[in-house]
């Protein structure tokens, strides 16, 4: 039987192997927000091969930073969100906890046009979500989902771990994070 916790705000959700959706393949989530109305997540390890001067082109604000763009999620992909480190905010930065942060409001490239940078970030468009008791049923495997496409959950081990990890290797080490749940549900 799978003994798993539920995830909590900062915890990573990790694709399975076999995830039914290809947008998700080999993807780290990380749960941002989850409410009874549902949950909100970003994708933190799938380049888009944009940058932040394409995004900022156009704007009037400095063009010369050359930070990749993320892939946050198929929602929305007009939106973009920057997860980062809780050493640096604006007036709408939203507080997470183990030392993360979100922000989502044009005054953060404002302020990065200035040369205010976060130690760590990363800069993405698009959102996950699911709708109310969605989230439950995929990690428990509750039709229509089955568990060997059940995400698997690791807990949030800050910013330093996410940062230092490289991005091609996110995946496989979030799911080595939570080895003895990919074993009971994947194997």
């Amino acid at each position: 039987m799978l003994i798993m916790s539920y995830p909590k705000q900062t915890d990573l959700l990790i694709a399975p192997p076999n995830i039914p959706d290809p947008r998700f393949k080999r993807t780290v989530l990380m749960l941002t927000h989850d409410h009874k109305a549902g949950s909100f997540a970003l994708c933190v390890n799938k380049e888009s091969g944009h940058t932040l001067k394409d995004l900022l082109d156009n704007t009037g604000l400095e063009t010369n930073m050359n930070f990749p763009i993320y892939w946050g999620g198929p929602v929305n992909p007009t939106t973009v969100w920057m997860l980062h480190s809780d050493d640096w905010q604006i007036e709408e930065t939203v507080q997470l906890p183990n030392g993360w942060s979100m922000t989502s409001n044009v005054g953060m490239f404002r302020k990065m046009s200035e040369g205010r940078i976060p130690s760590q970030f990363r800069i993405m468009f698009g959102f996950c979500s699911w709708g109310e008791n969605q989230l439950r049923c995929e990690l428990e495997g509750l039709g229509p989902w089955n568990r060997d496409h059940s995400w698997l959950v690791a807990k949030n081990l800050g910013p330093e771990w996410m940062f230092e990890t490289p991005v091609d290797t996110l995946w496989e080490s979030a799911t080595t994070l939570c080895s003895h749940q990919a074993g009971d549900s994947w194997l």
